[in-house]
């Protein structure tokens, strides 16, 4: 059964050999950044031609994934995203383009970091935050304020407070930023 770390270095070695643009987001910018928690997929936002789709997918399906070139083909179409399953853990990538502004600034803005012997490219704690308040979900809220408690002091809050207000979720931060510090008084800390 292959590991998380496994898979990721596969397909990001991969990624960076073909010089494809791409951030790793979702649960592993989490994990990297803020409290740790459980997660199955990869998700990763991507920019890439068709053939070199075929190529991603060719790579996949040699190493027991089941993949599909129509699939991530029709996800870049409608917008949406694709998954593609590990024949041998219960690990999954979710593939999806650039779709709108926020996808480009987390592209525009990721972090080059090293993971045992591989590199790859994952969201920045900023965006990450705005991508959760974004997205809105319980889940996505503790994520967002472990990733502020955990970064704090290396957070460009400059950048922050403006991400958040070009998501239109600045109240959500402005409201997450409130909650936590009533948290720390209360804490001592």
């Amino acid at each position: 059964m292959r590991s998380m770390n496994e898979i990721l270095k596969l397909v990001c070695t991969f990624l960076n050999e073909e010089k494809v643009a791409y951030v790793v987001v979702g649960g592993l910018a989490v994990l990297f950044y803020g409290i740790p928690r459980t997660t199955m997929d990869i998700d990763i936002i991507i920019e890439m031609d068709m053939p070199k789709v075929k190529r991603f997918v060719e790579l996949l399906k040699g190493n027991d994934f089941f993949a599909d070139e129509d699939d991530i083909e029709t996800a870049f179409e409608e917008k949406s995203h694709a998954t593609i399953e590990d024949k041998t853990s219960m690990i999954r990538l979710d593939i999806k383009g650039i779709y709108g502004e926020n996808d480009r600034l987390t592209l525009k803005r990721r972090r080059k970091v090293s993971l045992a012997d591989f590199v790859f490219y994952i969201a920045s704690p900023e965006d990450t935050i705005a991508n959760k308040l974004l997205f809105g979900s319980e889940q996505d809220i503790k994520d967002a304020e472990g990733i502020y408690v955990r970064q704090f002091d290396n957070l460009d809050m400059e950048y922050l407070a403006e991400r958040c207000k070009r998501s239109d979720v600045l109240e959500e931060f402005s409201a997450m930023k409130i909650r936590i510090e009533k948290h720390l008084i209360a804490e001592g800390g």
